[in-house]
């Protein structure tokens, strides 16, 4: 087979060549076409259900919305999980599905489903955008002339901005944060009904039926079809005020007469403020889920910029955070790192080639290969992102290629002075030389390469949240293997032929024949000293497995976006103004450091009910400057600095995180916290007790931070009780008393109006005097059924304060509590392992009641169970690879033997990094497993053919290993260096890159030592210590 390949390779250079510069080209192509992300998008396949329900409790929003809503999608295919949150006005439900689910498949089950609910009137169920936990890709604030109102401002985002934007492709959704919505309000006066005996019904009644137009089809007028139309809309608050509720004896009873009509806004759920400026409109734009996100920003640009050209004289919509931004620090990391590794693994082929024309040769795999890799990944939709093409090591894609450029360059030193077959002319010797070596070395290289490939299964295996991050890496990484392993065997021979006119024989390197000597010096006392070799080995090994758990553990590094996300929950019954005034002394605190760049706050939610908040809440965006302007050595110091300074307002528990973060935490967990505890129960008193011991027991740890029970209850509550007797003895139902509360204290949206494009609601409720008081609910008027007068809502019920439930979390078909919490200066692992152990020794759960530990530690363990059943059957196969090309059990469990010896190396690189066990530490095992046993190959191949030679075991042993050295010396070092400035890189987005590629530099060094060390030892176990007859010789 490869001698048919060497052969038409050879004699079709030209279309290799032109095959080559076509890889490059659709390479680049295909490079500006695939996603690039900061970091890889981890959500489930979810579909949240998002109801509104403005004024209802908590409680109420349980039991009329979520609990329907939940019991019908129970079954939907392909669910795997099912939470929610009901808040006052407002239910969320999340649906998660298996990853095999389509995104549009899972909701158009769900938009099924949910045709078949029964909720109350009014409750409109609705599908959030397509977007994800790393969708929000770029904010803005709308810049307005002094002066203006914000109901102008707001109107101006939600019919001008946000529409043109929605357009832009890629674009999910425009989420309108702040400001004021404008609304026509009819302000009711409770007396005035009375005294023009108008029942609250019969103004509804009246306003639901005075706007609107009409059509009467068509008109015949000679030629003529006319189109009939009636106009009724409302055109002013004139028009408002005029409509008749009742008539008295032919006398017309107004709208102007009972209530007041004006332009008001309606009730705010949120504020935003950015830097100093108090109270502005934000605009979060959402991407649709598998988009690029450096496309569509780049689209949102240049649609930014037609808005701000037609916006209103002095309307700006001004950007203040952009995902470009962090993918351009990212990539900008990987590209350094790359090119470094670049230039090092060059370095490295000129010391030890010390041939020009052979390191240029050798170097040319390495962009080519990643342009292989790059046409791969956009034919199969895989993106790129920061750990993905950060675990790109040219030194292991080259590897074979400069094993094939030595083996060639000894040779033709070798058989300079040879004939073969007669050939006499120098080139034609050189040729036959490199197809030989080309034919002879195909194999090993393909093995090679195999059972790298293959050592990456585990990663293919992964799931969830793992899975989506490593399994990019996987595929980059053997792409471009692939790559590399199809240009070593077409386009290195074809550069190696044009470079026959001239010898390119080994040159004699005194330094290396030094070393050379040296080593089979070594090892002939090691042969000497077999027994002590091995157990000094085994020592190291053990002794490294044992210091192991001192490492700690996590799931994976934290990723520095450059930036800090803060939230704050104030007590359950804050109200909005409260809260933003606590907001201030908070900005004014983070706005005194240098460190930051910008301070952006939102109070409350957002009005489209995607983000589950109450108006207690406070979340800050806290944008950062560059590191070298820093006073602070670390980020985790930064962040105990403001901890420590916000500690002094007091009430204030604070939850630091980064923008991607917490919403991949919160998507992932439900909770904003890399630990999550979840205790499961029927009675709300009993699991707000429980989760505020297990807080207190979390706290106590050390490592803890920003531990907090998600709360329950705490929501301060005016319950009307109704008395049924009384309602009984006037003939009043309790939905007319409900209709009437709801209406004159929440407002009821009876109407529109339009002014040109722009719809606003026609509001109608009780004037501010009538409603701001607990007080004044007693004296409400309910409509009496004859419709003549009314009876004040005190003589048919109880109106009383009591705290009641603030938020109510469910999962799995059960009421839950959430204790989440962070960790600062510890490892998960270990932390977990104590909070575990004390949390059961203290907290005792009763009958009914359950707990569940989520989070990133679950994650981690998810993780950790699958590696534990793919990984030995993974070794099982490199060793059915190794036994192939071997065809012999022993010297292929000889190689196989090598890889434990990768965890010396691995284990002590962590630890002078300062770095904990992860997954990302995991995968990099798994690489540079791969990697060792090529480096075993590369030798008991050598030793092999030398002994069926007829050469002594001894002499095989030694002379193989000394003819081994350089190119097992040379791969080692590229594929170390190649991921040196990974390792040693401190730039944004380096954090999740380091621990694969220290422990690659690491594994590489460790395993390199024992392959020259203790291999050639164990090879020649079995024999004498001086001849061994050649027994085994093939």
């Amino acid at each position: 087979m490869f001698d048919t390949l060497i052969t038409a390779v050879l004699r079709q250079r030209a279309f290799v060549i032109i095959a080559a510069l076509t890889l490059l080209g659709y390479g680049l192509y295909a490079f500006q076409q695939i996603s690039i992300e900061a970091f890889p998008d981890v959500q489930d396949v979810q579909v949240l259900v998002v109801t509104q329900a403005p004024g209802q409790a908590p409680e109420e929003v349980e039991r009329a919305i979520t609990l329907p809503i939940e019991r019908e999608m129970s079954g939907v295919p392909g669910l795997t999980q099912l939470r929610s949150v009901s808040i006052t006005g407002l239910s969320v439900v999340t649906l998660t599905f298996n990853e095999k689910t389509a995104d549009y498949f899972a909701r158009q089950q769900v938009l099924e489903r949910l045709q078949t609910v029964n909720l109350p009137d009014g409750a409109q169920p609705g599908l959030a955008p397509l977007t994800t936990a790393v969708g929000e890709i770029y904010r803005y604030v709308l810049e307005s002339p002094p002066g203006v109102p914000l109901e102008e401002v707001r109107a101006v985002q939600d019919w001008t901005v946000r529409p043109a934007l929605r357009m832009v492709p890629g674009i999910a959704d425009v989420v309108s944060f702040g400001g004021a919505i404008r609304e026509l309000q009819v302000r009711i006066d409770p007396d005035l009904l009375r005294k023009y005996q108008v029942s609250l019904d019969d103004v509804t009644q009246a306003l639901g039926k005075a706007s609107g137009n009409g059509s009467g089809g068509l008109l015949r007028r000679g030629d003529e079809a006319l189109v009939v139309r009636t106009l009724g809309l409302f055109n002013s608050l004139d028009d408002v005020r005029d409509v008749v509720v009742v008539a008295h004896a032919g006398k017309p009873v107004r709208i102007g007469d009972v209530a007041e009509v004006l332009n008001g806004a309606r009730p705010r759920n949120g504020i935003v403020a950015f830097n100093d400026r108090d109270d502005v409109i934000e605009g979060i734009v959402q991407m649709t889920k598998g988009g690029n996100a450096a496309k569509v920003v780049g689209a949102l640009h240049e649609r930014v910029e037609e808005v701000n050209a037609r916006l209103p004289e002095g309307y700006r919509v001004h950007p203040i955070y952009q995902r470009t931004e962090l993918i351009g620090h990212t990539v900008a990391t990987v590209g350094e790192n790359l090119l470094v590794g670049a230039v090092l693994v060059t370095a490295i082929l000129l010391v030890f080639l010390r041939s020009l024309r052979a390191a240029v040769i050798v170097a040319a795999v390495i962009p080519l290969s990643l342009m292989f890799a790059f046409i791969l990944m956009h034919a199969m939709g895989v993106s790129a992102n920061l750990i993905s093409l950060g675990a790109v090591d040219f030194g292991v894609i080259i590897d074979s290629a400069v094993v094939m450029v030595e083996a060639l360059m000894v040779r033709l030193a070798a058989d300079a002075h040879l004939e073969h077959h007669g050939i006499t002319s120098p080139i034609g010797r050189r040729m036959h030389a490199l197809k030989q070596t080309c034919v002879e070395l195909g194999s090993p290289i393909m093995f090679s390469k195999a059972i790298i490939i293959v050592a990456f299964l585990p990663i293919f295996t992964f799931q969830r949240v793992e899975g989506r991050i490593f399994t990019p890496v996987a595929l980059t990484l053997s792409f471009a293997l692939l790559g590399g392993l199809i240009l070593t065997l077409t386009l290195v021979p074809t550069l190696l032929s044009y470079a026959m006119g001239k010898d390119m024989a080994e040159k004699e390197s005194p330094w290396l024949h030094r070393l050379q000597e040296g080593y089979r010096n070594l090892l002939i006392r090691l042969q000497g000293r077999r027994r002590a070799t091995i157990a000094a080995s085994g020592l190291c090994l053990a002794a490294a497995l044992a210091l192991a758990p001192l490492l700690g553990s996590e799931f994976l590094p934290k990723l520095d976006e450059g930036n800090i996300w803060l939230t704050i929950s104030l007590p359950q019954s804050s109200a909005l103004s409260n809260t933003k005034e606590v907001e201030r002394k908070v900005r004014a605190v983070l706005s005194d450091y240098p460190e930051v760049k910008a301070v952006m706050t939102h109070v409350g939610r957002p009005d489209d009910g995607t983000d589950p908040k109450g108006p207690n809440n406070i979340e800050i965006l806290i944008d950062l400057q560059p590191h070298d302007r820093w006073r602070f050595a670390t980020k985790d110091a930064l962040v105990d600095s403001m901890s420590g300074r916000l500690s002094a307002i007091p009430g204030l528990p604070t939850n630091f995180s980064q923008v991607i973060q917490d919403s991949v935490e919160e998507s992932l967990s439900g909770a904003k916290g890399e630990i999550a505890v979840k205790v499961f129960g029927p009675d709300l008193e009993v699991l707000e007790t429980k989760g505020r011991e297990i807080a207190g027991v979390l706290n106590r740890i050390q490592g803890s931070a920003d531990v907090a029970a998600l709360p329950v209850g705490g929501q301060s509550e005016v319950d009307i009780r109704l008395r049924r007797e009384a309602l009984a003895r006037y003939g009043i139902r309790v939905t007319d008393v409900n209709a009437m509360v709801q209406t004159a204290l929440g407002g009821l949206a009876v109407n529109a109006y339009f002014e040109g494009e722009r719809r606003y609601d026609v509001t109608l409720r009780f004037g501010p005097d009538f409603r701001d008081q607990v007080d004044d609910i007693a004296n409400l008027p309910v409509a009496l059924p004859d419709g003549k007068g009314s009876i004040p809502l005190g003589d048919l019920a109880d109106v009383e304060l009591r705290q009641g439930a603030s938020r109510i979390q469910r999962e799995a078909g059960s009421r839950a509590v959430i204790v989440k919490a962070n960790l600062r200066g510890r490892d998960q692992g270990s932390f977990v392992a104590e909070a575990q152990r004390k949390v059961a020794a203290e907290v005792s759960l009763p009958a009914g009641y359950s707990m569940r530990w989520g989070g990133q530690f679950e994650n981690q363990q998810r993780a950790i169970g699958r590696l534990k059943l793919i990984v030995p059957i993974t070794l099982g196969l490199i060793f059915s690879l190794l036994f192939w090309a071997f065809r012999d059990i022993r010297p292929a469990l000889l190689v196989l033997a090598m890889v434990p010896f990768t965890l010396i190396g691995g284990f002590a690189g962590l630890g002078i990094a300062g770095l904990h066990l992860s997954v990302s530490a995991a995968v990099g095992f798994i690489a540079v497993a791969g990697i060792s046993v090529q480096n075993g190959v590369i030798m008991v191949e050598q030793v092999m053919e030398i002994a069926r030679r007829g050469a002594p075991r001894s002499e095989a042993i030694l002379d193989g290993a000394m003819l081994r050295l350089r190119p097992i010396v040379m791969t080692a070092l590229m594929a170390g260096l190649g991921l040196l400035p990974a390792a040693l890189s401190h730039g944004i987005g380096s954090e999740t890159q380091r621990p694969f590629a220290v422990v690659i530099v690491g594994g590489i060094i460790s395993a390199t030592i024992f392959t020259l060390l203790l291999l050639p030892v164990l090879l020649s176990f079995g024999g004498s210590r001086n001849t061994i007859a050649a027994d085994t010789a093939r």
